[in-house]
């Protein structure tokens, strides 16, 4: 669950937008075994103690020290990099699985931003040119993409995107690295007291790539189990984004099951 005080572009959410500081306030429930990771230059203290704890937890408390050591120093290696990237980006937070369920952790994460539109449209105007914006390469032709956030409008777009193959791109260099789709959804959610900031919470999914023949048609293989469990992970992002909720909305009270969330919670 996040408590979160959440900056910029993302590729389906208001374009040509400057950074800005952090200011609508929201949360939400995500499953146990998900962190989230702050990814602002500010909060670099915050996510080292973040991830000294993911890394604590993760390792056996049995593993032998010399082994021990080299795989948390390369495991806070690659998750800070991650994070960072994110917030040289643009991003708020970075919510990644980091915790394995029957021993897997499922290729996801969430990717939190705030950005600012000076457009002065109205929320509905924008949200309409994203989903035109998404309609050539939208993963559901029959889902028009409007949602409900928090009693509020906001746009859903899903799209999947081929990786580039590594080993075309970097001959002896990436030859023993798969080629992979990308399946991403993306929550375009206008702040409603604050006009101008949206929120966008962008989810990404990794799976193998289907194999195409040599007309570069998706072929039947195999990786019907993958689709499935593809479409698991994307139906589990649907879920975590009807928990979200706005707090310290002015002039609003907040409810008794939202002040009870936010305990739970905490501060992300």
């Amino acid at each position: 669950m996040s408590d979160t005080r959440t900056p910029t572009d993302t590729a389906d959410g208001p374009t040509d937008v400057p950074r800005t500081d952090p200011t609508a306030s929201f949360f939400m429930v995500v499953p146990p075994g998900w962190a989230r990771l702050p990814a602002r230059e500010d909060d670099r203290q915050e996510l080292a103690a973040i991830v000294r704890d993911v890394i604590a937890r993760a390792l056996p408390d049995d593993l032998p020290r010399d082994r021990a050591e080299p795989l948390r120093q390369e495991m806070r290696k690659r998750l800070t990099a991650t994070v960072v990237e994110a917030g040289d980006n643009g991003a708020n937070a970075v919510y990644l699985a980091v915790q394995p369920v029957d021993g897997y952790t499922p290729p996801v994460s969430i990717i939190e931003t705030e950005v600012e539109d000076e457009s002065d449209q109205a929320p509905e105007q924008v949200i309409a040119q994203v989903l035109a914006d998404a309609l050539p390469t939208r993963h559901d032709q029959d889902d028009p993409g409007i949602r409900e956030v928090d009693g509020g409008i906001a746009a859903r777009t899903e799209t999947v995107l081929r990786r580039v193959d590594p080993g075309a791109e970097l001959p002896g260099l990436g030859d023993d690295l798969p080629v992979v789709d990308d399946r991403q959804v993306v929550y375009t959610i206008p702040v409603p007291h604050r006009p101008g900031r949206w929120v966008v919470m962008s989810f990404s999914a990794i799976s193998a790539a289907k194999p195409t023949d040599t007309t570069g048609t998706d072929t039947d293989t195999d990786t019907d189990t993958t689709d499935h469990l593809t479409d698991a992970l994307v139906t589990l992002f649907d879920a975590i984004m009807t928990t979200f909720r706005w707090t310290d909305v002015p002039g609003t009270e907040p409810t008794t099951l939202e002040r009870r969330l936010a305990e739970l919670g905490g501060a992300a």
